[in-house]
C-alpha cells in the first residue's frame, strides 16, 4: 500500500479508465511489474515528446512572466519573452532532457514558431480577459484532504484574484483541436483542491488554448474570446471528492484489474504488451470474421423468395 501518495487529477483519470494502466505507468506499494518493487513498467518503446514539449516550453514563459512579475515592465516585454522562450526551447530539447525523434517530430525552427505563437497569443488573451490581479502567480500547489485516507492535489498553471472577478484558475493547453483531449472537470478538480486548502470555491475556472488566442477569427464570423470557461459548483466538486475516495479505496485494496478499451488503448504506450487488449483485438477480430461469413451466405445479397 502506498499511504505517501498524494492524487492528482491525472491519476484519478488514468485509474478511471484502466486501473491496470495507472499500475503500470506508476507502480504500487510493493508490486513488481517489470520495474521493481513499487517502480513503473519499463516502456515498450520510446515515444517522442515533440507535443509535450511546446507546452512545457510555453508554460514555463507564462510561469516566468507571473512569478517573476515581468509584466510590470511593459517596455520590450514582447522582445524579452521572445528570447526567454528561445532559451527555453534550447534547454527542452536537449537529448539529456527530452526524447525527441526527429523523423516524426515537425522540424525544429516550426516547432519553435509554435512556442513564439503559443506565447504572443497568451499576452493577447491576457490583456483582453484581464488576466492579472493584486495576487497573481504560476504554477500553484493546490494539496488538501477529502478524507484522512485521500490527500489530494493540483498543480494549477495561473491562479489569480480581482476584486471584480475574484477567484480564477487557469489550465493552459497547447492542442490543436479545442476540447478534444480535455475535459471540464479537469479544471473543476483544482476547484476542489483549492476549496480543501482555503475554504473556498474559486469564482472561475477555464482552459486557455494557446493556439487560440482572444481575437482569433473563428469560422462562424466571430472571434476567439481567449478562455473556455467551464462551470463549477459545489456539487460538482463534491461528485469529484467522492470520485476520489472511491479510486483511492480501490488502489489501496489492490483492485489493478485491465479495461481494455480502444478509446483508452489507442494512445497507451503498454498496448503492445497488455494480454487484456491482446485477447480483445482477438476477440473482435473473431467477430468481425463470423459475420462476413454469415454475410456471405446471401451471396451478392438479392434474395428471390419466388412468391
Amino acid at each position: 500500500m502506498a499511504k505517501e501518495f498524494t492524487l492528482y487529477w491525472s491519476s484519478l483519470e488514468t485509474f478511471e479508465r484502466c486501473p491496470q494502466l495507472f499500475l503500470w505507468g506508476r507502480g504500487w506499494g510493493a508490486i513488481d511489474v517489470g520495474g521493481g518493487p513499487g517502480r513503473r513498467k519499463p516502456k515498450p518503446v520510446k515515444d517522442s515528446r515533440h507535443h509535450a514539449v511546446m507546452g512545457i516550453v510555453i508554460q514555463k514563459v507564462i510561469e516566468n512572466l507571473y512569478n517573476d512579475e515581468l509584466w510590470k515592465s511593459s517596455a520590450g516585454l514582447l522582445e524579452r519573452l521572445m528570447t526567454m522562450t528561445e532559451q527555453v526551447f534550447a534547454y527542452e530539447t536537449q537529448p539529456k532532457i527530452n526524447f525527441i525523434d526527429w523523423r516524426v517530430a515537425p522540424p525544429r525552427a516550426e516547432m519553435l514558431k509554435i512556442c513564439k505563437d503559443g506565447v504572443t497569443g497568451y499576452l493577447r488573451t491576457m490583456k483582453a480577459q484581464k488576466l492579472l490581479g493584486p495576487y497573481a502567480r504560476a504554477e500553484v500547489d493546490l494539496l488538501g484532504w477529502v478524507n484522512k485516507y485521500t490527500p489530494v492535489g493540483g498543480r494549477a498553471d495561473v491562479v489569480f484574484q480581482r476584486d471584480d472577478t475574484g477567484v480564477t484558475i487557469l489550465d493552459g493547453k497547447n492542442s490543436q483541436s479545442k476540447g478534444k483531449y480535455t475535459t471540464p472537470d479537469q479544471v473543476r478538480w483544482y476547484a476542489l483542491c483549492y476549496y480543501l486548502a482555503y475554504g473556498k470555491i474559486p469564482e472561475r475556472v477555464g482552459f486557455v488554448y494557446y493556439r487560440y488566442p482572444a481575437g482569433m477569427p473563428k469560422a462562424d464570423g466571430t472571434v476567439e474570446e481567449g478562455v473556455d470557461w467551464v462551470p463549477v459548483d459545489r456539487p460538482a466538486i463534491e461528485g469529484l471528492a467522492l470520485r476520489a475516495v472511491e479510486a483511492r479505496r480501490a488502489m489501496d485494496k489492490e483492485k489493478f484489474a485491465p479495461t481494455p478499451a480502444p478509446k483508452t488503448c489507442q494512445f497507451c504506450d503498454y498496448e503492445t504488451v497488455c494480454d487484456a487488449r491482446k485477447a480483445q483485438k482477438a476477440a473482435n477480430s473473431r467477430g468481425r470474421k463470423k459475420s462476413a461469413e454469415s454475410e456471405s451466405d446471401f451471396g451478392d445479397g438479392f434474395v428471390d423468395l419466388k412468391m
